[in-house]
């Protein structure tokens, strides 16, 4: 190449990182300086894409067992990226603390969710099917506030701030106030409403997985090299990440995840289209990439999660590579990206399928017998983990029940590339949706002791099926796709 060329390449360079990441830090110090009075307003474009907010039902004892399935079957049927199940459990708990029918609070408002009849006449939806909706069953009440703050967040997506705040703001106060007032109206009630759903939304949430291990450990440690070395625009990010080799905020996620293997694109504007969308802050792990500034199609700015409740990153010219917490950048967040990568030491051919749980450890046998079970005989294995383990697909396929069924508590079951049904029982909440596609190692859920049990666990079928009574011997599958267990 001519040094006229080169100096092109460093010129485009150079042009790409500044505006990945000087313009990117200082567009979202304005935009906090701009919003801080506001609650969650200070993301930095009105066109974001909405990261949603909480995530799973954690194995709190405030939900009540009754209302899980109806919420978890609500958001899948009628939810959007704004919602999630602990959103609505928390919005739920604001507007009636969970009862059924409680009493009349003003302007005539009604059940769990607490509709006022003219709102109910065009957003209540019979989704039981029994004849006609109805206000103080649940049943009908749920999936109605889900399908209504969709409807909400669509209407006031264009108003500044916060798109899942005002959306809740709305629910409180109506579309019409959030919009006359550009944002949450200034009443205390309305502030108030939305910070405690905030707040109990978070605390509901599936716990967060800061577990670092195999290949991720690499990503995270290789990411830490770097760690208070100076920021450098255009920098390679090569050790010993000084002069032209230090970092700059999108070269140090690609050195970071180049160690095994995997190779991102140079800047934040292209990096963003790589992988797959990590819809709920709550659900990252070790390597997601978080970003920031701009918008959510053309971010300015990347950092990564680290595990842990941590993020790293380059920041800007003049600073350093640092670590902060999560906290510090959840009101900042456009959209989190996560690379595509298998544990390659995770079991299985090519990486792709791997034991349900780290722990492999297993309890109960296949085709133990006794008269606890329907069938004579247990139709799966168990792996005794403790409530909140996360758990994963076992390989590639479509998921294709995700919710309640009685004995098994909340399940999970996923149709494979072969024709054969793996089944996952008695979680404490769900990360996964009918028809959703996934990888192995994917996580689709958290152990529990839902259903019929006598202690947390994750049971685990495999069948060559989608239903009870067509299970095979889940071990000796795994083993046939390379899982040493």
């Amino acid at each position: 190449m001519s040094e006229q060329g080169k100096s092109k390449t460093l010129r485009n360079v150079l042009i790409a990182a500044i505006l990945s990441c000087l313009l990117g830090f200082g567009l979202i110090l304005s935009a906090v300086l701009a919003l801080s009075s506001a609650i969650g307003e200070d993301n930095t474009s009105s066109a974001l894409e909405n990261a949603g907010f909480g995530g799973g039902l954690s194995d709190t004892k405030e939900i009540p067992d009754w209302l899980r399935p109806i919420i978890l079957d609500a958001v899948a049927r009628y939810g959007c990226a704004e919602v999630t199940p602990s959103l609505i459990a928390a919005q739920l708990y604001q507007e009636s603390t969970f009862r059924k029918n409680p009493p009349d609070g003003g302007a005539g408002a009604m059940g769990i969710a607490q509709f006022i009849p003219s709102t109910w006449a065009t957003e209540g939806i019979d989704a039981n099917n029994k004849g006609g909706a109805d206000p103080l069953d649940p049943e009908d009440a749920v999936p109605s506030m889900v399908a209504y703050d969709c409807k909400l967040a669509d209407e006031i997506r264009s108003v500044p701030g916060d798109v899942i705040d005002n959306m809740l703001a709305a629910y409180n106060a109506g579309g019409n106030k959030v919009k006359k007032y550009g944002g949450i109206p200034p009443y205390e009630e309305t502030r108030k409403y939305v910070r405690e759903i905030r707040d109990r939304a978070e605390k509901w949430s599936a716990p967060m997985d800061g577990k670092v291990s195999g290949g991720l450990s690499k990503v995270v440690a290789a990411a830490k090299e770097a760690l208070n070395t100076p920021y450098v625009l255009g920098g390679s990010c090569k050790p010993p990440f000084q002069g032209a080799k230090g970092c700059d905020c999108s070269s140090l996620v690609k050195y970071a995840w180049s160690k095994v293997g995997v190779n991102l694109p140079r800047v934040t504007y292209d990096q963003v289209d790589i992988g797959t969308k990590v819809t709920s802050a709550n659900d990252l792990r070790p390597g997601d990439l978080i970003f920031s500034g701009g918008s959510a199609s053309s971010p300015e700015h990347v950092s990564m999660y680290i595990g842990g409740g941590e993020v790293i990153d380059a920041p800007h010219t003049g600073a350093r590579v640092r670590i902060k917490p999560l906290s510090f950048w959840k009101g900042r967040i456009l959209i989190m990206k996560r690379p595509n990568y298998t544990e390659p030491g995770s079991g299985g051919t090519s990486g792709t399928w791997v034991a349900p749980v780290a722990d492999d450890h297993v309890g109960t046998g296949y085709r133990v017998s006794g008269s606890m079970w329907s069938s004579g005989y247990h139709t799966g294995v168990d792996f005794p983990v403790r409530t909140g383990t996360a758990t994963r697909a076992v390989g590639p396929g479509t998921v294709v029940t995700a919710g309640w069924n009685n004995a098994y508590g909340y399940q999970v079951v996923i149709k494979h590339g072969d024709g054969m049904y793996s089944q996952y029982a008695h979680h404490s909440s769900l990360a996964v949706v009918v028809g959703q596609k996934v990888k192995g190692g994917d996580r689709i859920g958290y152990s529990g002791a839902t259903g019929n049990v006598s202690g947390a666990h994750l049971h685990f079928e495999i069948r060559t099926g989608p239903e009870y009574g067509s299970d095979i011997d889940p071990l000796a599958y795994l083993r046939s796709h390379g899982v040493k267990i």
